[in-house]
């Protein structure tokens, strides 16, 4: 049940160790230094003492993003363990697929007013908006240097492709006449983050 409706799995981010070193696309400016990806079994998962929704709203080309996590305090590690990811799908279609979840917390960007409305008339009574920027924070700057601040971001490569190439892949942005790298997060192929950072608002 923890593995939700995904593409394909991409065999370069599949190994039988872990990746204790940034992956991105080798020009050095990867994002999450502190990135692993390893299965997290069943077994791990009964373990969590609370788990974190979120959603990204997309249609297409960009897709709605659902994950699943877990957070442990003392090790300072977050855990990925399940997506789904669909592009041009109706919000009914979102609440069949997210039925196991619909008595759960759902954090999702306040941006989907329609999603959000049709998915709370359809039972998601926990599904609500928590956009940190309300309380005099910048959403994006904070929740990103607290992802990046973690000891290790774990995700399960083979539950969650998606989010597992996106933290992977992203990057800062490099100046194309100096080569600098620049101190600024790009807003493309970042669903899957966006994702995260809403399920974790009340965490950071």
């Amino acid at each position: 049940t923890r593995m939700l409706k995904s593409e394909h799995v991409r065999p370069e981010l599949l190994d039988e160790e872990p990746f204790d070193s940034p992956l991105g696309t080798g020009s050095g400016a990867a994002v999450f230094a502190n990135l692993q990806l390893r299965a997290v079994p069943d077994d791990e998962l009964e373990r969590y003492d609370r788990v974190y929704y979120g959603v990204d709203w997309g249609w297409y080309p960009d897709p709605n993003h659902f994950g699943e996590m877990a957070y442990s305090s003392p090790k300072r590690t977050l855990y990925i363990f399940a997506e789904h990811r669909a592009t041009r799908e109706k919000d009914e279609d979102l609440a069949r697929v997210l039925e196991p979840w619909k008595n759960k917390e759902i954090i999702a960007d306040s941006a989907g007013n329609k999603s959000i409305a049709t998915l709370r008339d359809l039972g998601f009574r926990g599904l609500r908006c928590h956009k940190y920027s309300a309380h005099g924070g910048t959403s994006v700057t904070d929740g990103m240097k607290w992802l990046q601040s973690r000891a290790k971001i774990v995700i399960d490569p083979v539950r969650c492709p998606h989010t597992a190439r996106e933290f992977s892949e992203y990057e800062y942005p490099i100046d194309k006449k100096t080569q600098e790298v620049q101190n600024t997060y790009i807003d493309a192929d970042n669903h899957s983050i966006d994702m995260v950072r809403y399920a974790m608002e009340p965490i950071w």
